[in-house]
């Protein structure tokens, strides 16, 4: 089982879109995957439809009201793509772990074993804050961690800060975290800035920068509507190429990071 964090702490460059799309396009492929909803703005729990939705939530686990992960998992319309719902229920969960006197930060950790061993791919998506308690236990739990940005200055400047921070992570509490690596989001290949970036990037970045990039279109906002991850609701358009692209991209680093 791999845990992948979808991580900036920028808002609004696709972090909860591409968490979707790519377990979407790992589900295609035939393998099993969880979501983790672990932003308080909930919106990976309300772009996909669930069907079978536990009386209990994750906060309940934290909060150590006895259930236990595998008792929280909710089922989706799309077989083997199950989610862990966030938004507004995580508030409890916050205070809980706030409260706690010791291991506040590995909290998350300490549950994963509960996690089934049925999945092949667990990912979590975060929040656009590295202060916040929850990402923060993200990173001390998770193998691996994903950062789109999108081509603007503010999301340009913010990566270097998110290396930073794994890297602390890595020296003080998870040693067998790596960043995966670094893409591009919402692409207009006619604008100028975002040529430059696709051209620039890479040399920037030669060990992080993936080479693909997800193009800006339509159906990437049509698809939460339907409330279905991009590659069942339109799988010949531009964007489900990329994703595509990029999980092939992610499998091949995965596996030379294992290997390495």
């Amino acid at each position: 089982m791999k845990t992948i964090a979808v991580m900036n702490q920028k808002g609004g460059t696709g972090k909860t879109t591409s968490a979707i799309n790519l377990a979407g396009e790992l589900v295609r492929r035939g393998k099993k995957v969880l979501i983790i909803d672990m932003d308080t703005q909930g919106n990976a729990t309300s772009n996909l439809e669930l069907t079978e939705v536990p009386k209990y939530t994750i906060a309940d686990v934290i909060c150590d009201k006895n259930p236990t992960v595998a008792e929280v998992i909710c089922r989706t319309t799309i077989e083997h793509l199950d989610i862990v719902r966030g938004g507004s229920l995580l508030a409890p969960a916050l205070s809980a772990m706030q409260d706690m006197p010791f291991g506040r930060d590995t909290t998350l950790k300490r549950l994963l074993p509960q996690i089934p061993a049925e999945y092949d791919y667990v990912f979590f998506d975060c929040s656009p804050s590295l202060e916040s308690l929850f990402n923060i236990n993200v990173l001390v739990a998770v193998q691996y961690v994903l950062i789109p940005i999108k081509v603007d200055k503010n999301s340009i400047e913010g990566y270097d800060v998110m290396l930073d921070t794994i890297r602390s992570v890595r020296e003080i509490a998870n040693p067998d975290i790596r960043v995966l690596g670094i893409f591009m989001t919402a692409v207009e290949t006619g604008a100028t800035m975002d040529r430059e970036m696709i051209e620039n990037l890479p040399k920037l970045l030669p060990e992080l920068a993936f080479s693909t990039y997800i193009r800006k279109n339509i159906d990437v906002k049509k698809a939460p509507l339907a409330l279905q991850p991009l590659c069942f609701f339109s799988p010949r358009c531009a964007a489900t190429e990329d994703y595509a692209g990029l999980t092939d991209e992610m499998l091949v680093r995965m596996e030379a990071q294992d290997n390495g």
